[in-house]
């Protein structure tokens, strides 16, 4: 085994045991997260349940935020250590996670485990195809996956579908906005969201009929809104497919 392949094994097997970490810490927020929720729904401990849920809020919100500015400056100065499982990355996205499963059950406590059922499996998915997969494939699994979301949000009138459209809207602009700057100085950012090959016309298309789906499902709400929401999911199935025959 030559030198090349020897590196390209070693990041290999360091993307999967990063992968491996990323589900287990995601297994125990989550048991984590359900404790918690338990203490929320019993009149008992119900005011308990919150004040830990708002401090475990802060403490991962905070910590969050100094992991990340400690990552981001050794980056920069090239002292990270990105040859290891465990780093100051590692630690933000952690913490970050935290933070986010804790506002979901402050900003909806009756449904927001539901919600995290769904959320942190998610999110550990998402980190496996960031690693696994071409970046212009994550960003449209990041983008359909919130947008699924929304459509469910309209067809179930819940008042978190405005904030959730908003959010869809945004996303499916960054991408056709650095797929227009493509060539323009702006290369570093657009290979970050969409790769070093990507079809320009397939992410304007792609994008821009997310959109016109999202209003239809504002506009329509109900079943249809349903039916968008599976026909997204099952559109990200057939494109999880695509790119995994690609990538062999």
């Amino acid at each position: 085994m030559n030198e090349k392949n020897r590196k390209k094994k070693r990041a290999q097997d360091l993307a999967a045991r990063r992968i491996l970490a990323v589900f287990l810490v995601t297994a125990l927020i989550l048991w984590g997260m359900s404790y918690l929720y338990n203490m929320m729904t019993y009149g008992s401990t119900f005011m308990q349940g919150q004040m830990v849920n708002n401090g475990v809020l802060a403490v991962s919100g905070l910590l969050a935020a100094v992991c990340l500015v400690l990552y981001i400056a050794a980056k920069k100065r090239g002292t990270v250590h990105d040859d290891r499982v465990v780093n100051s990355g590692f630690f933000a996205l952690c913490a970050l996670l935290v933070c986010a499963s804790s506002f979901i059950l402050a900003m909806d406590y009756y449904h927001g485990m539901h919600i995290l059922y769904i959320f942190l499996p998610l999110s550990a998915v998402l980190y496996l195809v960031y690693h696994v997969y071409e970046r212009q494939f994550f960003t449209f699994c990041v983008v359909e996956a919130v947008a699924i979301g929304t459509a469910y949000c309209c067809y179930a009138g819940a008042w978190e579908r405005i904030p959730a459209l908003a959010l869809t809207v945004v996303l499916c602009l960054v991408p056709m906005v650095l797929a227009l700057l493509q060539g323009s100085g702006a290369n570093k950012l657009v290979e970050l969201v969409l790769g070093k090959q990507f079809d320009k016309r397939y992410t304007l298309l792609v994008y821009a009929g997310t959109i016109l789906l999202m209003a239809a499902a504002a506009l329509v709400a109900g079943k249809l809104a349903m039916f968008i929401a599976l026909g997204l999911g099952a559109y990200l199935l057939a494109a999880a497919v695509y790119f995994t025959v690609k990538a062999m």
